[in-house]
């Protein structure tokens, strides 16, 4: 084997695991992606006691908290507009996880995937800070013994929201 054709062999295979590492690449980002996207969609629907689908909220501890009726609506309303402000970011997070899938599997242009991802992320921090910003809000509604109950029980592992 020539000096040329050694190198050229190097090249190859060096351009095949570029691809392939990048391909590879690609497919954990998509899944760590619709991993989180998964997780929050299914905060879609709210089930008994205003939790949300899979996840709980204060209003599943109300007994335990010693909520008051005028306590659980205003938690029902920030809880409600939470989620109104999230919909939208959650439909469009779930648009551009769609794009990047298929930007990635046609091995589309860097320059779009980039952008693709740093919006995905964008709106991830945007949801997050909304739901921080719901949580305090309700903090501020909860007296000094409900706030350390509260704690107490999200400290044991609850998923939550809202709070």
């Amino acid at each position: 084997m020539t000096e040329f054709s050694k190198i050229s062999s190097i090249l190859k295979n060096s351009l095949f695991l570029s691809k392939s590492l990048f391909k590879t690449f690609g497919l954990v980002l998509i899944l760590v992606i619709s991993l989180v996207i998964n997780a929050y969609s299914q905060e879609g629907g709210k089930g008994a006691g205003g939790s949300v689908q899979g996840r709980k909220t204060i209003l599943d501890f109300k007994q335990e908290l010693k909520l008051t009726e005028d306590q659980v609506k205003s938690i029902k309303k920030i809880i409600d507009e939470f989620e109104t402000k999230n919909r939208p970011l959650l439909e469009k997070l779930i648009a551009l996880d769609k794009e990047l899938k298929e930007l990635l599997e046609k091995e589309g242009d860097l320059g779009e995937i980039k952008k693709r991802i740093k919006e995905i992320y964008s709106l991830r921090a945007e949801m997050v800070i909304n739901e921080i910003e719901a949580g305090r809000k309700i903090d501020k509604i909860l007296n000094k013994e409900q706030k350390e109950k509260w704690k107490q029980i999200r400290s044991s592992g609850i998923k939550r929201q809202g709070g």
